[in-house]
């Protein structure tokens, strides 16, 4: 388990073991490693090498022997900091490769959970109005915690949200909890559909709220943008209040 949370952050598995093994044996000379991972010796001095570089490792020398010592676990932060300290200064530049080349919509198909949740974090990115059409309530099945949290992260940003739910069961039990949200404002309307559209900022997001088939289709055009948001305002309008 501790492995696998290693090389989720970057370690490569050799690195994962040996950290784990310095950790346990607290200061150790390459032969008592290489026991503990069972990985070769000329393979283990540069895995060590890697994560000296990384900041994860360090030695000293006594009476000849070269003896290893893990960095503290919380190193392991200051590693994933650095890693994102360099995306976010390599952002310009990969957004200047991202750019379309052609002035015409881009589509985009996000699956499953962790797909719904990329679109959710993109609405965070975007910090604009938030518009939400046809909304089922069944989000909150779906992804519980990470809905929570995602909430609770857009109040703190201040992002205004407009929900138009589905008039029934599942439309209304949400939209209470929602309407008690700061930036929040929920109203009905009777069923239309079994999708969800999300409008903002220059994006359009129709998500299928099914178990077995939940998907996200995405479209970036700011013309097709402006024509969802003139059409929900629209809805607003003649939507019931909450109440």
């Amino acid at each position: 388990m501790q492995t696998e949370v290693l090389t989720k952050i970057g370690l490569t598995q050799r690195e994962s073991e040996a950290y784990l093994a310095l950790l346990k044996l607290k200061e150790a000379l390459v032969s008592e490693i290489s026991k503990k991972t069972k990985e070769n010796r000329s393979h283990l001095y540069d895995t060590l090498k890697s994560l000296i570089d990384k900041g994860l490792a360090s030695y000293v020398v006594k009476n000849g022997k070269k003896y290893f010592r893990s960095a503290p676990p919380e190193k392991l932060l200051d590693y994933i900091q650095e890693k994102q300290k360099l995306i976010e200064e390599s952002l310009p530049e990969l957004h200047e490769l991202y750019k379309p080349q052609f002035n015409h919509p881009i589509v985009e198909v996000y699956e499953g959970k962790e797909g719904v949740k990329t679109v959710l974090k993109d609405v965070l990115r975007e910090r604009k109005e938030w518009l939400c059409l046809g909304s089922t309530g069944k989000s909150e099945e779906l992804v519980p915690f990470f809905l929570e949290h995602f909430h609770k992260q857009r109040i703190k940003q201040k992002i205004p949200l407009k929900v138009i739910y589905n008039d029934d069961e599942y439309g209304r039990e949400r939209g209470k909890k929602i309407f008690t949200q700061k930036f929040s404002q929920v109203r009905y309307m009777e069923k239309r559909s079994p999708t969800t559209t999300y409008i903002y900022g220059e994006k359009v997001v129709i998500i299928i709220w099914e178990k077995e088939k939940l998907v996200a289709v995405m479209i970036k055009d700011f013309d097709v943008a402006e024509s969802y948001r003139s059409y929900f305002e629209a809805m607003w309008k003649v939507a019931k209040r909450q109440g």
